[in-house]
């Protein structure tokens, strides 16, 4: 009698095909979670830039920075937001009830000081601080060098190790704010 089944060849070819579909599933998962981390901070910068769009709408320029009175010293998002002191000046120009910064991030504020009608948000893509060295995405009025007339709105900024270490570093003399998904703003100092 002659048993019906597979051959131990048959059986590792079949397991060896199942690796390979394994192996490009798991890395088109991560590419597509990476994806969605990028897309979620690049939203969550757009919607900060929105409400201080609003806020400026409302008050003739955008919330300051410094030691004057009602400026924010440090940590802008944070406070703005009201993770943090007295003074949530831009919580109530969301769309949403709720800001959502996506996974771990820094999130960064410029604002022009002299006259406040001019501003910068950008966020680093990974991790805080760009710790993963995958860039960072700004948004604002007009970014680095702007053609007269067109400002660039949107921007993409390499990481450190990318070669673009004089936009990084300018980035990073930003105020920020450091995100983290489960405890929202947490305060740096």
């Amino acid at each position: 009698m002659r048993y019906k089944g597979f051959t131990l060849i048959e059986v590792l070819i079949v397991m060896g095909i199942l690796i390979i579909l394994m192996a490009i599933g798991i890395a088109v998962g991560r590419y597509a979670l990476e994806r969605a981390d990028r897309i979620q901070h690049q939203d969550a910068a757009e919607q900060l830039y929105n409400a201080l769009v609003k806020y400026k709408l409302d008050n003739k320029e955008y919330p300051r920075m410094g030691s004057c009175s009602g400026c924010i010293q440090e940590q802008f998002f944070a406070e703005a937001l009201g993770f943090k002191g007295t003074i949530p000046a831009i919580k109530g120009y969301f769309e949403k009830d709720v800001f959502d910064g996506g996974t771990d991030a820094t999130y960064y504020y410029y604002v022009e000081p002299i006259s406040a009608q001019f501003v910068v948000v950008c966020v680093s893509l990974g991790g805080i601080d760009d710790e993963n060295n995958k860039g960072h995405y700004c948004t604002g009025d007009g970014i680095g060098n702007q053609p007269v007339g067109n400002p660039i709105k949107k921007k993409y900024v390499g990481s450190v190790n990318s070669g673009d270490v004089a936009d990084v570093n300018i980035i990073r003399g930003f105020d920020a704010s450091d995100w983290y998904l489960k405890r929202g703003f947490a305060v740096n100092k």
